[in-house]
C-alpha cells in the first residue's frame, strides 16, 4: 500500500548482545548505550530502510546498498534474514503497514479551506501509488521467470508469506484493512470541514479514494491520468454543469 518508512530511533548497528555503556572517566559525563535491538527489531529497521531503495533501484539493490542504508554491517543482514530475497519480501510487507501513511495524512495542513486540502491529499494519495507501484514491480523482478526453477518456486514462495487460499486471502485482507484505515485517515480530516461538503465526509472520503486509485489503473484511465487538481476539481465539483440542481422531470 502506501511505503512509507519510519527511522528507528535506536543506532542501527547496534549488536543484538550489545552490553550496556559504562562510565569512561571520573570527570567525564556517564554515557550509555542504547538499548539493544531484538532480532524482530532489527529485521523490521532493515525493511524499512530497503524500501526506498526498491523504489529506485528494484529488485536490482544490492546488499552493501541496504546494510548502508540500513547503517548495519552486511553480515549483519545474513544474521537477520536467510537471504536477499528474505530481505525484499519483508520490505514490500512492510510497505504495506498503513500507519505511516495515516499519520502522514494527518499532518497535512488543513487551515486554507477544503479545496487546498483535497488537493493535498491527492497529491500525497498519487505519491503514493508511485511509490507503490514501484515496490511491486521490484517484486516482480524477484519473481523473474527466467530464474532458475528451483529459486524462482523458493522466491515465491517467500513473497506469497505462505502457500494456497489461506495466503491470498491473509494478503487480500490486509490490503483492504490498509484502504479502510487511509479511507478514516482522509475522513477525519474533510470532517474539519463537514459544512462545505454535499454529502457526508465518510462517503466523501470513500469517492476520493476510489477516484484516486483508479485513475492509476490503465484498464480504467486509458493511459491517460488525471493530475492532482485535475482530481480535486472532479471531486469537488462533480460532472454536472450546477449540482445544485437537477433539471430532469
Amino acid at each position: 500500500m502506501v511505503p512509507v518508512s519510519v527511522p528507528s530511533d535506536a543506532p542501527p548497528d547496534a549488536p543484538l548482545d550489545a552490553p550496556s555503556g559504562a562510565r569512561s572517566e571520573a570527570s567525564t559525563p556517564e554515557r550509555t548505550r542504547a538499548r539493544p535491538l531484538s532480532r524482530e527489531e532489527r529485521r523490521d529497521a532493515i525493511a524499512a530502510a530497503t524500501i526506498p531503495l526498491l523504489v529506485q533501484h528494484g529488485a536490482a539493490v544490492t546488499t552493501r546498498q541496504i546494510a548502508d542504508a540500513a547503517g548495519v554491517a552486511e553480515g549483519t543482514l545474513f544474521r537477520a534474514f536467510a537471504d536477499k530475497d528474505e530481505i525484499l519480501h519483508a520490505a514490500v510487507v512492510r510497505s504495506l503497514d498503513p500507519a505511516p501513511a495515516v499519520a502522514a495524512i494527518g499532518t497535512l495542513p488543513d487551515d486554507d479551506g477544503l479545496r487546498p486540502l483535497v488537493v493535498s491529499i491527492v497529491e500525497f494519495l498519487l505519491e503514493a501509488q508511485r511509490v507503490g507501484m514501484r515496490i511491486f514491480a521490484a517484486a516482480h523482478q524477484v519473481l523473474d521467470p527466467h530464474r532458475a526453477t528451483a529459486d524462482r518456486a523458493e522466491a515465491v514462495r517467500r513473497m506469497r508469506a505462505g502457500d494456497g487460499r489461506g495466503a491470498r486471502r491473509a494478503g487480500f485482507d490486509a490490503r483492504e484493512r490498509s484502504a479502510r484505515e487511509i479511507v478514516a485517515a482522509i475522513e477525519s480530516k474533510l470532517a474539519a470541514h463537514r459544512a462545505q461538503l454535499r454529502v457526508d465526509p465518510a462517503l466523501a472520503a470513500r469517492a476520493l479514494f476510489s477516484l484516486v486509485f483508479g485513475n492509476a489503473l490503465p484498464h480504467l484511465s486509458g493511459g491517460d491520468r488525471l493530475d492532482a487538481v485535475q482530481l480535486a476539481d472532479l471531486i469537488l465539483g462533480g460532472i454536472g454543469a450546477d449540482v445544485t440542481t437537477d433539471p430532469s422531470p
